[in-house]
């Protein structure tokens, strides 16, 4: 029995989900993009298989973050997933139509491109969120004095 290729990077038995199901071929986007892996296999093993190793980036630092512990242990995997953000995706079964996005800080709003929107924004619990111009303009001041 020959092996195809693109099973080569599949998960064949894993710790936590068990034996990965053969399921029918399914279409679902990432970014926008449409992609296809295997109706039940966890998201993350899709995006792998196509390529995709960067799920998300840190809120602090913009560091990228993927796969790590892949049994649903850590957050590196996260993403948001049809609105939801995160989505462990090494444990979430994948479904047709489903929209995965790259997730930055806690939501899947890209963060600014340069330093001086940058400054604008804040991450609270709730994602990234902008902050008026004086926010912590009493600390600089205390500071200067």
């Amino acid at each position: 029995m020959q092996v195809k290729e693109e099973n080569m990077d599949r998960i064949q038995n894993h710790p936590i989900l068990g034996e990965s199901p053969v399921g029918k071929s399914v279409t679902f986007t990432y970014d926008g993009r449409e992609l296809t892996g295997y109706e039940g296999e966890p998201i993350a093993m899709a995006l792998k298989v196509n390529g995709i190793m960067i799920h998300r980036y840190t809120a602090k630092r913009h560091e990228p973050r993927g796969i790590f512990c892949d049994i649903g242990r850590c957050t590196d995997c996260v993403m948001v997933v049809d609105g939801q953000p995160n989505v462990r995706t090494c444990i979430t079964p994948l479904r047709a139509g489903m929209k995965v996005e790259t997730q930055y800080g806690a939501g899947a709003e890209p963060f600014p491109e340069n330093a001086e929107d940058a400054m604008r924004f804040a991450k609270d619990e709730r994602g990234l969120h902008p902050i008026s111009e004086d926010a912590g303009k009493d600390a600089r001041e205390e500071k200067h004095s």
